[in-house]
């Protein structure tokens, strides 16, 4: 299958050079990242898969005439309309995009520019982060990805997808449940991504910390009265369960969103927390620790996008 990698950061670079093992993929990167990849490859360092170079090819945009079987849309959330730009010349009548997005409305944004009929929501369970320009890291953990589309049915598109991923040995789940997936992965990031970037540390000196420990457990169960409230079917002891998981790979969990944080770029705090939020705004449901996390994150995040542009 031809795969379009949108982009070749830490999740798409990290599944994209999987699949370049069996298919033809194309990843689109950057600057001195795409110039690091042209040069000498992607280097994958994995604890899951082992150190090797993708076969994968990189480059700024499509060529002209090439149209995705499969597009893995991994970009942050904050590049949606000139990642969307990018990739539109590819996108066919039946091109799938799954996206691998962080947070919630990833679907809702590309099924407006693309149309709900060609697009898969989904969630990445992985450790990953973009090393140095042309390397790719992957912590060990487990990678995983649960797929499907709102309506929780089979179509053509989910079971190219997950054809796609059976053959390049890549574990996953065509859910028919996806929101609650999405949801569920949402309840592990409003800690992950909220806490690591509110306190500037790593997530496992947070969770060593009794106080900060306790706080993870808050913005959690906020989440989680949120996704009650919109009729999300979450496990009853969805909190608990996860807050094992990462007292399990704790030395593991890393977070894009603080390193992005203290590299000085933009965040994806509006999709996580924000909008955690924001939807319990409508659902008059108190979020104090994910509103505090929002609102901190909103200065480094405003000033961060000023200096970007």
């Amino acid at each position: 299958m031809n795969v379009l990698v949108m982009a070749a950061g830490a999740v798409g670079g990290y599944f994209g050079s999987v699949i370049a093992e069996k298919h033809d993929v194309v990843l689109i990167a950057r600057n001195e990242h795409l110039k690091a990849i042209q040069e000498k490859g992607l280097k994958v360092e994995s604890k899951t898969s082992g150190n090797f170079i993708s076969r994968a090819t990189a480059v700024a945009q499509p060529e002209e005439g090439y149209v995705a079987d499969v597009v893995l849309y991994c970009v942050k959330a904050y590049h949606n309309e000139s990642a969307c730009d990018v990739i539109a010349p590819a996108v066919g009548p039946e091109t799938a995009v799954l996206t691998l997005q962080n947070g919630i409305g990833s679907g809702d944004f590309l099924s407006n520019r693309f149309g709900e009929e060609r697009v898969l929501l989904g969630a990445a369970y992985i450790e990953a982060s973009r090393g140095n320009p042309g390397i790719t890291e992957e912590h060990g953990g487990g990678c995983r990805i649960a797929l499907g589309n709102k309506l929780g049915i089979s179509t053509p598109k989910t079971n190219m997808v997950s054809e796609l991923l059976k053959s390049s040995n890549i574990d996953h789940e065509v859910s028919t449940d996806i929101m609650s997936a999405l949801w569920k992965k949402l309840v592990f990031i409003t800690a992950l991504s909220g806490m690591t970037c509110l306190v500037r540390a790593r997530f496992e000196q947070v969770l060593d910390n009794p106080q900060t420990h306790a706080l993870a457990i808050k913005v959690m169960s906020e989440t989680k009265a949120v996704a009650d409230a919109e009729g999300i079917n979450l496990p009853s002891d969805v909190v608990e369960t996860t807050m094992a998981d990462f007292m399990l790979h704790k030395s593991e969990l890393v977070s894009s969103m603080h390193q992005d944080l203290l590299s000085g770029r933009p965040l994806e705090v509006n999709v996580i927390n924000g909008a955690v939020s924001q939807m319990g705004r409508i659902h008059n449901i108190s979020t104090p620790i994910n509103d505090v996390i929002t609102s901190c994150l909103s200065l480094p995040n405003t000033l961060a996008a000023r200096s970007a542009e």
